[in-house]
Parts: C-alpha cells; structure tokens; sequence
C-alpha cells in the first residue's frame, strides 16, 4: 500500500513520513508533498491508497486537493485531514467529499495510529469486497456463454415442447436474447470441410480445437462488423458453429448470402481451411426453430453435390458457377470438355488457361513449354483410354513438342493448345457417347432410386463423367440442375404415395428421400402450391 502525505510545513511533512511506523500497519510505502498544486500531481501519477492532508495550506489547500481528486473519481480517496481547532467548519466540508476522519493538531502518534488502522481494515475490507464481487462478476461472465449455448442448444438442436416454453423464454430474458422469441429468423451452420480428416491425423486433436475456436472468432467479428440485425452464434453438438439472424424480410436474407459468403472467404484467409455454409430462414415463431435447423442440416449436406468451401442455400449453390465456364486445370474435367463440349465451350474454357500456367509458379519459357507438354501428354492418355483414336502423338510425342517450343508467349501457346483440344473433340465427336444418352443412363438411375442419398458425383460416377459435366449436361439437355431433377421425380412420386390412405406424410417423406418432414412439406407446396395435407384432402383423403 502507499500513502501520501500533504503538509507545506517540512517538519511536520517529513516527520510523519520518516517517523510513523507505516510498515506496522501494512503500509509499504509513504511519500509526501509540501502543497496541493504538487499533490494533485503525485497522486494522479501514483494512485496513493490512502492520504494524509493538511486542510489549511499556502496556494491549493486540501480541502480544494480533495474536492478537485472527488471531481476526477467519482469513487473516491480514503483520505485522513489534519486541523487545528478552529478548522471544524472546513473539516466538515472535507468529509462530504469523502474524507474518512481527521486529527487535531498537534499530531500524537499513538491517535493518529489507531485512525490508520481503522482506515487500513476498511480499505482491506472494501478490497475483499471488490475482489469478491469482481470475482462473482467474472465467474459470471464466463457462465453466461455456456448459459448461452445451453440455452440455444435446447431451443434449436431438441425439438419444440411447449411445457419448456416459460423456462426457455425465461433464461432468454436474462441472455438478453429475447428476440429470438419473437423475431422472424433466418438459420446459418457454418462446417469445416473434411473434418475427420483432420481427426484422423496423428496428434491433431489440438489442432482441431484450434480451428473450430479460430472459425468461431471470425463469424462472431464479421457478424458484429456487418450485420446490424441482432444475432447469436453458438457451437451445436456437431462441431459446428449455428448463427441465428433477425430476418425480417427477403431483402435482409440477400444481405445475408453477401455475409455467408464473406464468412467463408475470411475463414480462407485467417483460419486457412475450408468450410461450407448453409443459410435457411423462415417466418415461423421459434417454436419453428429446431425445424429450420434440420432443414439448414438438409441444405448442408448438398455440399455432397455442390462442392464445399461456398455458401448454399435451399436453391442449391449460390451463384452456379457449374454452370458457367468449365474448368482445365484438372485433367478429368478437360476430359470431359472435349468429349462433350462444343467448340465455344472449349474456347470459353481456353480463357482460363493463362490463369492456370500462372498458378503454375514458374516464369522461364522452356519450363513452360515444358509443363503444358506434360499437361497435354497427360490429357492425351486418358483420351485415348476412353476411345480417342488418334496415335499419332504416342508413336511420334516430339512432335507435339516441336510444336509447343515454337512459341514464346503464353497467348500463342494457348492458342496452339487451344487448337489440340479442338482436334481431339472432333474426333470424339465421330464415335462418343452422345450426352442425351448419358442423361438418359442418369435418369434410369435418379427413378431407380430416388429414395436413396443420391449426390451429383455419386451419380457421376456411374455415368462415367465427371459432376461438373454431369451437372453441365443436366442444364443443357433438360434445361434444370440435377437438384431440380431429383427433387421433381421426388415430387411424383410423392403425389402416388399421398394419393394412397396407407401411408402416412412422415413415411411419405422418408420413402421419397427426405428424413425431414418439415423440409419435404416446404418443398412440396413450393412445387405444388398445396402442403401434403391439402393435397390429400383433394383426393378425399381426411387429415391423419
């Protein structure tokens, strides 16, 4: 502890400093001033536990020392005033500005001693109090997120009871997260891609903590930066991180694709790995909620389809960038490129060939050379193991070589490239596979078996094509997504099924592919204006 001692008289100043035995009362530390003006100073810079003032003094006074210190911290100085007899009336002053008692001139050391006991047990005591409440106020503080997340968890992850109803809205009221009662919400479960194999790396049990705890950190600052609607953000029991968004209209929800997407990008950056977003809202009361999150569970296992690393929503990926240019850096989708593109598909793509040999890494033109003489090599062999009937570069590949090293730009390489890959398609063009019979051996297996968890690459794969060809394929010869496709010969059968008293809607749903009833009623009125039940009520069939 230290004291500060205020007197202009220099005996009396450096008496008590020297003198009073401050240790004995657990003061370590006494150090004085000879005026007001000088202590102000001393004790903004050293914070004195306790001060010792002279109330009559030349030029700053201690009485005008303490008001001045009062004015600056509204919680006070433990403070001791010294006064002859005639000074009762600025003593009394003194102590409405918080001193906590006062001694007569001439100073007696075994008085002032017991002043300064009692002052030492109070500031002790108020000390223990404040640590105490300090202590209660951090414990509470580190409660409230777990309060939080319990609270959440039950609310969304356990489906609605109505008896839970007053103790949840209760623990909300206290969570400041009363809202979520009685806003309309839209859902956000953000998934690291390929988390168990980061699990199942040796050692990695850490690393993964640490990934999910980085991930939280960067949605909770980018919600706080950039949406202005009120928002919570909890770990489920999935390892995943759940955002529950104010959502009170359609414009708000297109705000919130910008800031799913914004949230993928950032994790990107910070955190270095991939993750999946899947946003959802609806209109419904919270006792809604556990059925937006399954439904948001629903959307997030189309990434099976789509692709990780993006933000997806009920319609599928956002902004179908399948759907645009193909891609040549992987051989299988340039396969693909040639043996079902058109010549303006293949150009299209060609556009993103300088991008490609850039990502490469390398500057010297004969490594370049070299690298699309692989890649073209490489291309060549698979070609040639799904019917492509030119040899002429296996007998003789220097001549492809010859060509390439004639060239010293990137744009006259890819336009030599360019013209490769044309040969190569209208070569397959005399003999492959037609794409309508590749959608047609797609379509034998979506009715075969629409009941099961068919994905774009699993289907794929047994069409022999790549999915982002598969998913090209689907738009150009049926003019819809895979998705679109699916979930219509869903919708077919369906219609039999409900159409028929002895199933019921729950089992309707799961023998159609969907484990969600919630979800498969959403998306049968969206494709047929009428929920299950006013559908079957159409047919004569009375409610279950």
């Amino acid at each position: 502890m230290l004291v500060l001692i205020v007197d202009d008289e220099m005996e009396i100043r450096e008496g008590l400093r020297a003198n009073f035995p401050w240790r004995e009362y657990g003061i370590d530390e006494a150090i004085a001033a000879d005026d007001g003006d000088t202590a102000l100073a001393v004790a903004r810079e050293r914070n004195p536990d306790l001060i010792v003032t002279d109330i009559r003094m030349k030029r700053m006074s201690g009485l005008e020392l303490l008001e001045t210190l009062a004015s600056e911290r509204p919680e006070g100085w433990k403070s001791i005033v010294v006064s002859g007899y005639d000074d009762f009336g600025m003593v009394r002053q003194a102590m409405k500005l918080g001193a906590m008692d006062y001694i007569l001139k001439p100073i007696h050391t075994a008085e002032l001693g017991e002043i300064v006991r009692r002052m030492i047990d109070q500031l002790r005591k108020e000390k223990m109090d404040r640590d105490n409440r300090n202590q209660m106020r951090s414990h509470l503080q580190s409660a409230l997120p777990k309060m939080r997340d319990e609270v959440m968890r039950e609310l969304i992850e356990v489906p609605y009871n109505p008896y839970r109803e007053t103790r949840i809205a209760h623990r909300l009221r206290t969570l400041q997260l009363e809202w979520v009662m009685e806003s309309k919400l839209a859902a956000m479960l953000i998934e690291v891609d390929d988390l168990k194999s980061i699990e199942n790396r040796g050692g990695s049990r850490m690393e993964k903590e640490l990934i999910l705890f980085g991930i939280g950190n960067v949605v909770k600052q980018t919600l706080e930066e950039e949406c202005r609607l009120k928002s919570v953000l909890y770990p489920d029991s999935h390892n995943r991180w759940v955002a529950v968004l104010e959502c009170p209209d359609a414009d708000r929800l297109e705000s919130y694709k910008e800031l799913g997407t914004l949230c993928v990008q950032r994790v990107n950056r910070y955190v270095k790995v991939n993750v999946t977003v899947a946003l959802c809202s609806q209109a419904e009361p919270a006792s809604r909620l556990h059925a937006l999150y399954a439904e948001t569970e629903d959307v997030l296992e189309h990434k099976a389809v789509y692709g990780g690393n993006r933000l997806l929503t009920g319609h599928g990926w956002e902004n179908e960038k399948e759907q645009g240019n193909p891609s040549i850096q992987q051989p299988e989708e340039a396969l693909d490129l040639v043996r079902y593109g058109t010549d303006e598909d293949i150009r299209a793509a060609m556009e993103r060939f300088v991008e490609m040999v850039q990502g490469w890494g390398i500057a010297a033109i004969r490594d370049i050379q070299q690298r699309i003489f692989e890649w073209l090599l490489d291309l060549f062999k698979k070609a040639a193991a799904v019917g492509w009937t030119d040899r002429s570069w296996e007998r003789n590949p220097m001549l492809v070589w010859e060509r390439l090293e004639q060239y010293d730009t990137l744009e006259s390489l890819r336009d030599q490239t360019e013209q490769f890959l044309l040969a190569m398609a209208a070569d397959f063009r005399t003999h492959a596979t037609a794409p309508g019979q590749i959608i047609q051996e797609a379509d034998r297996i979506i009715r075969r078996r629409y009941s099961e968890s068919l994905t774009l690459p699993s289907v794929a794969a047994e069409v022999h094509v790549t999915p982002v060809w598969l998913s090209k394929l689907f738009k150009k010869e049926l003019r819809k997504t895979f998705l679109e496709y699916l979930t219509d010969i869903r919708m077919e059968k369906a219609k039999k099924m409900l159409a028929d008293v002895q199933y019921k809607i729950y089992e309707v749903s799961a023998q159609v592919g969907y484990k969600d009833p919630v979800h498969f009623t959403k998306l049968f009125k969206k494709q047929t204006g009428l929920t299950p039940k006013e559908y079957r009520r159409l047919q004569g069939i009375a409610d279950e």
